[in-house]
């Protein structure tokens, strides 16, 4: 039987992160650029990332401030593509063997963010079923509002613990974290971030979660989506293991 997940009114979700990670072999960068007035249609500001490196005589003199080198020359090379909406709440990343999407709009749910991703992976189909997925990986950035922070236990199951008889801090609390690395199966794992920062009178509780597949994938688009499927489930297992009742009742 299919497993089934609360579901949140208020997601917590502040970011939404896919990636994708390939060997380029022959392939060039610029490729993609076929693709560039599509992609447009939806990200229309593109920006080229160029990595540069100077190569300058020994003799030569730099003088402080803004001024012309003779005698210098550069080797420059470009690294990666990105496309982002005008307030820049949706990103495309392409770079040698690496596609990033990220979406920092309000969270409509797990169906368009992965039919999101799709759109564009499926796009990109004609170049990427040439090449072996090396890596694929989902990250939430989730966000909690939190009034108070005496007692972690309150609103999440996975916490550090004090050994000692009297389990309150003497002085006022200001931060607050740890990372987890979960072995989850044959070239799968999990990296889990927490922290909290106090805001004034209140705290800001991050839950980063991210899931990777490192296993070798010969892209198709059907596999892509699968990966994806599974991953979304290690996410929400560890996700609501992990908040309590008290939690879920401040994103309803």
């Amino acid at each position: 039987m299919e497993k089934t997940w609360k579901n949140l009114g208020k997601a917590p979700v502040v970011a939404a992160v896919f990636q994708l990670r390939f060997d380029m072999g022959q392939t060039k960068l610029d490729s993609f650029l076929r693709f560039d007035n599509i992609i447009k249609r939806d990200l229309p500001n593109r920006t080229n990332n160029i990595e540069a490196n100077i190569n300058i005589p020994n003799n030569t003199g730099i003088p402080l401030g803004r001024s012309p080198i003779n005698g210098a020359f550069s080797e420059a090379s470009l690294k990666s593509y990105l496309y982002y909406t005008k307030d820049q709440k949706i990103k495309l990343n392409i770079s040698n063997g690496e596609i990033t999407y990220t979406s920092e709009l309000p969270y409509e749910g797990w169906d368009s963010f992965k039919g999101s991703v799709l759109k564009y992976i499926n796009m990109f189909s004609p170049i990427l079923e040439k090449l072996i997925i090396k890596r694929t990986s989902i990250r939430f950035i989730n966000q909690f509002t939190l009034q108070s922070f005496d007692d972690p236990s309150e609103y999440f199951n996975t916490l550090i613990t004090s050994t000692s008889d009297d389990h309150h801090l003497p002085y006022p609390l200001l931060k607050y974290g740890f990372r987890l690395n979960m072995d989850i199966s044959e070239g799968i794992m999990a990296n889990v971030n927490q922290n909290a920062d106090k805001f004034l009178d209140r705290y800001i509780y991050i839950f980063d979660l991210d899931v990777l597949d490192h296993n070798n994938l010969i892209f198709d688009i059907d596999s892509v989506s699968y990966v994806l499927e599974n991953l979304r489930k290690i996410k929400n297992n560890i996700f609501f293991s992990n908040i309590t009742d008290k939690t879920i009742q401040l994103c309803s």
